[in-house]
């Protein structure tokens, strides 16, 4: 049976190319790759870090932190197949044909505001270990997937070295804030 999308990309005579999908990252792989940069007690601190959400908090508290509201729309679960699809990296691959995809570039859900963060050391140990863990499940799927590099810019040294290591895994693009978030009270 053949998709729509793959039969919008049949009467195109160019590359189709999603500039702008996501992953659904399994949380267990990636605390593997934390707990290998930064031992136990980076997973624990982002265990502990992750704790307490948007919803538990008063309107006070998230004003003092400026912690945003989690988007309710990222994690799909009526479509196993396309959550699925999201999370496991060879599924992806199989299936762009079907979506009438040449090409994807992918963004992190799990990892979006990583290298955002105002904890300089988690910020840096998470940008790293969430570039690890892309560059490793993704490697295969090069030819049709790239995964987006997170990159803190918090200070110009952050950021030229975790870039750096970003190159050095193989990963073509970088997500880079556009912001640091400074206290104001």
């Amino acid at each position: 049976m053949t998709t729509r999308g793959a039969e919008v990309r049949a009467k195109l005579d160019h590359p189709l190319i999603d500039g702008d999908s996501h992953i659904i990252e399994y949380t267990p792989v990636f605390l593997d790759f934390l707990k290998d940069a930064g031992g136990q007690s980076a997973v624990d601190g982002f265990t502990q870090r992750r704790g307490r959400s948007w919803y538990q908090m008063s309107w006070e508290e998230r004003r003092e932190t400026r912690t945003p509201r989690g988007p309710w729309w990222a994690l799909p679960t009526k479509n196993t197949l396309d959550r699925c699809t999201a999370m496991l990296p060879r599924l992806y691959y199989e299936r762009m044909d079907d979506f009438g995809l040449d090409f994807t570039v992918l963004y992190p859900t799990l990892g979006l505001g990583f290298n955002s963060a105002g904890d300089d050391e988690f910020r840096a140990l998470a940008c790293h270990a969430y570039n690890e863990f892309v560059a490793a499940s993704y490697a295969e799927y090069g030819d049709r997937m790239t995964c987006a590099a997170l990159v803190p810019l918090h200070t110009p040294e952050e950021g030229i070295r975790e870039l750096a290591h970003a190159k050095g895994l193989g990963l073509k693009v970088a997500m880079m804030p556009s912001f640091a978030r400074r206290p104001v009270p």
